[in-house]
């Protein structure tokens, strides 16, 4: 087998994978570079729910330019969903996922009104309205907390598990795709193509180069000095997740809660095996430990959440895997798509809790702008947009409410008042606290609201 190749990429999660298929099918040849074996330990795609949450992540704090671009780019997605499930499937040779359609979101305290209202107000202005039902109106929830839900038909679930293992086999089966099972250690720009040097194997050359590492892009970059790609960091959300078997009553259309107290929501998506997948906390993570596993914290955190806010039957399941991935993210938390300082390389990655359904729209863009350069220069995504930092002050203005909640978790409450008496104690004691190098450390690698728990731990450890 050659080890060269039109295009290289590095990477197969499902954002890779969906780059090296849709480049492919342009006609040429890609050398994907990753682990084809192994249990992809940290892997976001691997250990994702997934629904197809072109409007669920919205939240009520997000400002409304952010809303309206990161909406515009999931309809686009969404859209096109079916079809790349088709493709996948006509040239794996095998079935793909079906996909399970609409999302339950459901309201469990009162800030959960605000939520849903900023969700509905989204889909209806994208044409996709929703509609609010009775907790009773849920197949598979079973929640006294819960007093209201909202029915997203233009979103879905899908099994992540069985989308990727199609999606690998297509790569696999495609004629112009050859599939170098080894980790990328370093790159190397020689002038006329790039060199990948990998963990196991002599080196994989390319003209071009598409990085969709994930969270371990800037660890590749920081491998490859003489590689000036001028990419912002990518952050890493840390979610845990579990399998369950013999669920008391079988989840149709996917469930989750808002997204709150810095983290995605708590939601429960049907697999076909007969299985029902849990999820998914979110951690910021500075320093990506792939083999490390889930903590009793996140576990608790993660079963109380799903006991209390969205099934009480879950005690009597069984917990047949417990998976941990690691999410890619950005400061400004759109996804980094599109050709780097060094116009050999392009980037694809940063989807955050996205992935799944922004796979194909990122392949796409890739594929445009390395037939038409300069295309993604104006857009969005674009690596080389400007992208302002926040300072400590910015990240805890207005988020005294989930301050005060993530000390109360799991199953804490507060009297009433009390909440916004906590969240301006906790805001201003966390910007007082800047002055503590750890702090500074801590907002400097990492400008983003995801980092205020941390904070609240260093604080908490240095009045010891």
């Amino acid at each position: 087998m050659t080890r060269s190749a039109d295009i290289a990429v590095i990477g197969a999660g499902i954002v890779g994978l969906a780059c090296a298929l849709e480049l492919a099918q342009a006609g040429t040849s890609v050398a994907v570079v990753a682990p084809r074996t192994g249990d992809h330990a940290g892997q976001a795609s691997r250990a994702a729910g997934a629904m197809l949450t072109v409007f669920s992540e919205v939240e009520a704090a997000h400002p409304q330019q952010r809303v309206e671009v990161e909406v515009a780019e999931r309809v686009a997605a969404r859209a096109g969903y079916d079809a790349w499930l088709e493709q996948v499937a006509d040239l794996a040779g095998r079935p793909a996922p079906a996909l399970t359609p609409g999302v339950w979101v459901t309201a469990s305290v009162p800030a959960d009104r605000g939520e849903l209202a900023a969700i509905a107000a989204a889909a209806a202005n994208a044409g996709l309205a929703g509609q609010l039902h009775s907790p009773g109106d849920v197949p598979g929830l079973h929640s006294k907390s819960v007093f209201e839900a909202l029915w997203l038909p233009g979103e879905a679930g899908v099994d992540a598990g069985e989308l990727v293992a199609a999606a690998a086999a297509a790569a696999m089966a495609h004629p112009r795709i050859a599939w170098f099972d080894a980790d990328a250690s370093r790159i190397t720009d020689n002038g006329t193509d790039l060199r990948i040097e990998v963990t196991d194997g002599e080196p994989v050359t390319a003209e071009h180069l598409v990085l969709a590492a994930g969270v371990q892009t800037s660890a590749i970059v920081r491998r490859s000095p003489g590689l000036a790609l001028d990419l912002p960091p990518v952050l890493a959300g840390r979610g845990v997740s579990m399998m369950l078997q013999a669920v008391p009553e079988r989840v149709e259309s996917p469930i989750r809660t808002p997204n709150r107290g810095f983290a995605c929501g708590a939601h429960l998506v049907a697999r076909s095996d007969g299985r029902t997948y849990l999820g998914a906390t979110n951690r910021l993570s500075t320093r990506p430990e792939p083999g490390r596993r889930a903590s009793v914290d996140e576990i608790a955190t993660l079963l109380h959440d799903g006991v209390h806010e969205l099934n009480a039957g879950l005690r009597d399941a069984q917990v047949t895997d417990v998976r941990v991935g690691y999410r890619p993210y950005t400061v400004d938390h759109l996804p980094l798509v599109g050709r780097t300082a060094n116009h050999k390389v392009l980037v694809a990655t940063a989807t955050y809790r996205c992935g799944i359904l922004l796979a194909p729209r990122v392949a796409t863009l890739i594929r445009s702008e390395l037939e038409h350069p300069g295309t993604l220069d104006d857009h969005s995504y674009s690596p080389r947009r400007a992208m302002p930092v926040p300072d400590l002050a910015q990240l805890v203005h207005g988020r005294g409410d989930a301050l005060a909640e993530l000390l109360c978790q799991p199953g804490g409450h507060l009297p009433g008042g009390a909440v916004d008496q906590l969240g301006s104690v906790l805001c201003a004691a966390l910007v007082h606290q800047h002055a503590d190098p750890a702090v500074r450390r801590l907002t400097r690698s990492a400008p983003v609201e995801e980092v205020l728990p941390l904070l609240l731990d260093v604080a908490g450890r240095s009045t010891r």
